[in-house]
């Protein structure tokens, strides 16, 4: 009897462990809920808001800052247009082969009269931004060479008669080449990207390679028969 007690004894405090666990007892152990989701933690005064969460990893808000637009140097056109009055008189049209920041190449090709007499011809001309003054306005320097051709010149005033009429003497007729030197200083006003007007003053001078001048030609505006400066004003459109 005396050992029935005492195994009677051991089995009651198990027994009691049992029902405090599950019929209501304070639990030592913390019991948590599968389907609770995890509160925010609290934001106290003076500590930044915890991050945002998706799929229940924090996401890192990065600020994205626009920078302004960059200024217009005038070296974004690729076609220029030009009229040009003055010592020449011709019609300009220019197409950029080359860019840098503040510096761009171009070839050059143009038509109309030199020495009053009809002239084309073709060079190139380094463009420099020379400075920019902000909202779209720029000034540019900007030294080129060219060749200026006169295929309808004549060496001398000499006329031949018919029966019927005074006529110029073909025979005389003379093929003039002169290699001209330049610059043009000019002021761009862009009113977009792709959309400018230039206004500028072109200086320099021609010398002749080839042809004869013999002795008609315009004392006036040529330095002997070898020479004559350059001066013209010209405006036109850049795209």
């Amino acid at each position: 009897m005396r050992s029935i007690a005492l195994v009677f004894a051991l089995l009651l405090p198990s027994g009691a462990f049992a029902q405090t666990s599950t019929g209501g007892w304070p639990s030592p152990l913390p019991v948590t809920s599968a389907s609770g989701q995890p509160s925010a933690l609290p934001i106290t005064a003076g500590q930044p808001p915890a991050p945002p969460v998706a799929d229940g990893v924090p996401v890192r808000v990065v600020e994205v800052l626009e920078l302004p637009p960059r200024a217009l140097s005038g070296q974004q056109h690729w076609v220029a247009l030009s009229l040009a009055l003055g010592q020449p008189s011709v019609g300009r049209v220019a197409v950029k082969v080359l860019s840098r920041e503040n510096d761009s190449l171009w070839l050059e090709a143009y038509g109309g009269s030199a020495l009053f007499e009809i002239m084309y011809g073709f060079g190139v001309r380094l463009q420099h931004t020379a400075l920019t003054l902000g909202n779209g306005d720029s000034f540019f320097i900007s030294p080129g060479l060219g060749v200026h051709i006169l295929p309808e010149w004549y060496t001398t005033s000499g006329w031949r008669t018919s029966r019927l009429r005074y006529y110029q003497d073909e025979r005389n007729r003379n093929v003039l080449c002169y290699l001209a030197g330049d610059i043009d200083f000019s002021w761009l006003h862009d009113f977009s990207p792709r959309f400018g007007y230039e206004l500028g003053l072109k200086l320099g001078i021609a010398g002749r390679i080839s042809g004869n001048v013999g002795d008609r030609y315009p004392r006036g505006v040529m330095w002997g028969r070898d020479l004559y400066p350059i001066v013209a004003l010209y405006t036109g459109f850049r795209f």
